[in-house]
């Protein structure tokens, strides 16, 4: 055994390390998952903004009454809401009533 040839070390030898860009990767793509989530559930939840037409009295009265129905307090303003629905010829909408409704009920335009 003695007279064997003793080897040398070999040096050492640079291995590429990805670990480091795969993890900086997967950590954008989690944020923009994320924001992704976020963007649609504020979407779906966010309360929906409507729009009004004034010269179309029945059409307005109608959605009011949709919007507010299963609010409290919305009897009243839903018997005010019946002069404008059901009739054939209907009068212009009043616009202290829509404000009132609109103010009271929170409704976005």
């Amino acid at each position: 055994m003695d007279n064997l040839p003793i080897k040398d070390i070999k040096p050492i030898v640079d291995i590429s390390d990805y670990s480091f860009y795969y993890f900086i990767i997967v950590v954008v793509l989690c944020l923009v998952g994320i924001i992704f989530l976020i963007k649609f559930l504020y979407q779906k939840y966010k309360k929906p903004k409507y729009s009004f037409n004034l010269t179309n009295s029945k059409q307005t009265a109608y959605k009011l009454i949709k919007i507010i129905r299963e609010k409290e307090g919305s009897e009243e303003y839903i018997k005010k809401l019946h002069n404008y629905t059901y009739k054939k010829e209907v009068p212009p909408f009043d616009e202290k009533l829509f404000d009132e409704i609109i103010k009271k009920f929170k409704i976005n335009i």
